[in-house]
């Protein structure tokens, strides 16, 4: 991941575990979509080729567009 971008596993009010990318100029972070039981699911997730690609995925909507 480049730059000064910040991936956390938070746990939710249900109990469940997720991912968040942290991305600076963003004041919320990204959800990146996936829901865990334990902590450490979500932890070996972020080494998946899935969850490089839900990265990605954020960081392409949060690149400025062309100018016009």
């Amino acid at each position: 991941m480049a730059g000064d971008n910040k991936v956390t596993v938070e746990e939710l009010p249900d109990g469940k575990w997720a991912c968040f990318l942290h991305v600076p100029g963003y004041e919320q972070p990204f959800d990146l979509g996936k829901r865990f039981k334990s902590e450490e699911r979500a932890e070996i997730w972020l080494n998946v080729s899935e969850a490089t690609t839900a990265i990605d995925m954020v960081l392409a909507k949060c690149r400025p567009g062309p100018a016009k």
